[in-house]
């Protein structure tokens, strides 16, 4: 038996470690805080049993010269020394179970090699020779002992679930309150919305943009506009003709006369007119069609600008807004997306579009007797005008998804339930009733207890069954053992087809069964991937406790395990307690270090002895230049509430414990409030002070529970009238003045305990 860890020096954290007064006891649970040393101390535990000084060496406390050094009373005051890079002697009996042991004997990095499978081998052939005992024992109880504590577990759980059955309790889903409040306070909006339905509909709905207008096979229509026999230079021609002397006026007379051209011969002088390039200019120039042709060929670039100009986008950008002001509106009590416009692409492709068409219609200008924009060009002006009306379609396609949401929101409105969403609001509060850290204790626990009750006999019959010698057999026994633990911690995996082979060395083979599927541990899917990490460490443990278990020499062993807790879930965690207490029941010491204050107390709670004296606990605690230490440990204190806290505070200084009386004075009203919450769960606002509590009671009617209180009220009002007087928020600037007498104080404490412990004045 590991007797003291006397003295470390130049390790890690554990720079100065004195322990010479602290004896161990053959259960010593240690507790301490994440980068405290913890896996430090295992791991010279696991120097000391293994000779590897490399565990040690490559440890040494970083910012000091000091060699690493260590002592290590075991039985007899009989002490191992490390001491210039060695052990004075190695002590195998210690089994420990940490990283390094993951990391040797079952994976690294989610990675099985032959070296782990090789060492594993060694680990479990240690355990061949006698039967298992890891799990049989515990189920050895009987039926009856499992149904005692099933009927007891059941009476403490009663406190927790008033209002609905245990069944429905025990099903329902755990939550935090952290997670439970966002749904409660949404369903108090809901029960406010539901009772001012007349207002929310009222509320306008978001709108559809209206998609531009823009009429592109106009367009081409007038781009491929062509005249035949028409003269180009017309306009130059007949104004010239028009300036000579003389000819005033005559325009209106060529016009009239043209009425007369049958377009081969002159009216006038019946000779023919052919080729003749002013006649032919005439007819240009008095041409009616030609004018129109012109007069729309003229505006074609201010109306491409019109349509595609960015001005267009904006008008966009500004129905936009007022459909997202709308379904802002509807947000307050209804969670919507904002609708979204692309407004940076569509004004590029508005800008393509329209560079576009203003080089043909620039063409066309040059050119207006041409015919401009071939089907393909018309074609891509088409597909680009779409790709512009894609963003507006994309964006109605949201309002409508949106209108939808909200119209469906509407019609839920006129369904809602009142008196379901309270309902609800209790449920949700039950919920983190559930969620409770003791109620999933005692859950698990009751879990545990019923499935005894009913593998009492199957578990009795198995541990009857002989182990056998060969390798085989012994892997087969091996796998079983395993897979009784992960199923105990209600892992969704087992091993299969454990064996050995002699590749390069003997070594273990084996693979998982995960959902109905063989997982081997180098194929697809493969071991590194099909796992958590949680998964990975309970495999790992339960390799370990396995081996531990079938040790035919445990009442020998000092087994020693570090974070047994770590990625395990609260299931786990309890099974992980129960396994520990079988182990530190045969083997001669169980050292167990663990970072939960939590874990550490129910830990203790389990494996104190009915009747014994409470497991001293230590803790490496924070020390000079932040290294460690080691000291005595309250996983009580370091766990308890505000309330516990109070009602020890009280209770000590009536039994005569010293305190600083102010402190104390000012526990008493807390104490009551929340003896109060607790009494009356859920009827008292817990913003209230400890005075409106009081005024809270009084003003209780017959009908409310709350009334049964009244009876208390003129002793409430006696104690606030004292104890107020110490706190601030009733007695600001004088209430660390007022001095506190000793007797007054005391007795103002009894008779706050006797109100709580009598629950009457």
């Amino acid at each position: 038996m590991l007797e003291r860890i006397e003295r470390i020096q130049g390790i890690g954290l554990l720079h100065d470690v004195d322990g010479k007064a602290l004896k161990l006891s053959s259960i010593q649970l240690i507790y301490a805080d994440n980068g405290r040393g913890k896996s430090t101390l295992a791991s010279v535990l696991r120097s000391v049993s293994t000779g590897d000084v490399s565990t040690i060496t490559e440890r040494k406390t970083v910012d000091r010269n000091t060699p690493p050094a260590a002592t290590l009373t075991f039985g007899s005051g009989h002490k191992v020394t490390f001491k210039d890079g060695s052990w004075s002697e190695q002590r195998p009996e210690l089994l420990v179970f940490d990283a390094e042991f993951i990391e040797k004997n079952v994976h690294s990095g989610g990675v099985v090699t032959p070296g782990q499978r090789k060492n594993l081998l060694q680990f479990a052939l240690g355990a061949s020779a006698v039967k298992a005992q890891a799990a049989e024992d515990q189920a050895t109880k009987s039926a009856s002992a499992a149904n005692a504590a099933v009927a007891q577990i059941t009476a403490q759980l009663a406190g927790y679930h008033q209002g609905m059955l245990l069944p429905a309790f025990i099903r329902l889903k755990p939550a935090a309150e952290l997670e439970t409040q966002p749904l409660v306070n949404d369903l108090r909006k809901r029960i406010q919305v539901a009772q001012n339905i007349g207002v929310v509909m009222a509320r306008p709905l978001p709108a559809e943009i209206t998609e531009p207008m823009f009429d592109i096979d106009s367009l081409f229509t007038i781009l491929n506009t062509s005249l035949k026999d028409v003269e180009e230079n017309a306009e130059q021609i007949v104004s010239q003709h028009f300036k000579k002397p003389g000819y005033d006026n005559i325009e209106k007379w060529v016009s009239d006369g043209l009425r007369f051209d049958d377009g081969s011969t002159c009216p006038y002088c019946s000779q023919s007119t052919d080729g003749v390039s002013l006649i032919k200019a005439y007819r240009t120039h008095f041409n009616k069609k030609y004018e129109e042709l012109k007069s729309k060929v003229s505006v074609l670039e201010r109306g491409v600008l019109a349509r595609t100009s960015d001005s267009v986008i904006d008008t966009l950008d500004v129905a936009l807004a007022t459909s997202n002001a709308a379904l802002v509106a509807w947000s307050v009590d209804h969670e919507l997306p904002q609708v979204t416009f692309d407004r940076n692409k569509a004004k590029e492709d508005i800008t393509t579009l329209r560079t576009y068409l203003l080089s043909l219609v620039g063409t066309k200008l040059n050119k207006p007797l041409e015919p401009i924009g071939d089907d393909a060009e018309k074609l891509f002006a088409k597909t680009q005008w779409q790709n512009v009306l894609s963003h507006i379609q994309n964006t109605n396609s949201q309002v409508r998804d949106a209108r939808k949401a909200i119209e469906n929101y509407r019609a839920s409105l006129q369904s809602e339930n009142i008196g379901m969403m309270n309902q609800s609001i209790i449920n949700l509060e039950l919920a983190v009733s559930r969620g409770k850290a003791e109620v999933t204790d005692l859950i698990t626990s009751l879990a545990a207890a019923r499935q005894k009750a009913v593998d009492a006999e199957t578990l009795k019959k198995t541990a009857r069954a002989a182990l056998v010698t060969h390798m085989s057999e012994t892997l087969k026994t091996f796998q079983k053992s395993i897979n009784t633990i992960l199923l105990k911690f209600g892992a969704s995996f087992s091993i299969e087809k454990m064996d050995a082979n002699f590749r390069g060395g003997a070594r273990s083979e084996y693979g998982l069964s995960l959902r109905g599927m063989s997982i081997t541990l180098d194929g697809t899917p493969r071991f590194s991937t099909a796992l958590s990490e949680g998964d990975k460490r309970t495999l790992a443990f339960a390799f370990f406790v396995a081996t531990v278990a079938a040790d035919t020499e445990l009442k020998d062993k000092v087994v020693v395990i570090d974070d047994p807790m770590c990625s395990l879930d609260a299931n786990r965690k309890a099974q992980t307690i129960g396994v520990l207490k079988t182990i530190s029941g045969k083997a001669e010491q169980i050292v167990i270090l663990a970072h939960d204050p939590f874990f550490i107390r129910d830990l203790r709670d389990k494996l104190t002895a009915k009747g014994a004296p409470a497991l001293q606990i230590l803790q490496l605690q924070h020390s000079v230049d932040g290294y460690s230490d080691l000291a005595k440990f309250d996983p009580d204190k370091e766990c308890e509430s505000p309330f516990y806290r109070h009602h020890r505070l009280i209770m000590e200084l009536s039994a005569g414990i010293s305190h600083d009386n102010r402190t104390v004075a000012q526990a008493i009203r807390p104490f009551l409030e929340g003896y109060l919450h607790r009494r009356f769960p859920g009827l008292i606002p817990r913003d209230l002070m400890f005075g409106q509590i009081v005024g809270h009671i009084a003003a209780a009617q017959p009908n409310d529970p709350l009334y049964f209180a009244h009876g208390l009220l003129e002793e409430l009002q006696e104690i606030n009238s004292y104890s107020g007087q110490f706190h601030h928020d009733t007695n600001p600037g004088l209430c660390e003045t007022i001095p506190v007498v000793t007797s007054e104080l005391i007795s103002f404490g009894q008779r706050a305990l006797t109100l709580v412990y009598r629950g009457a004045a």
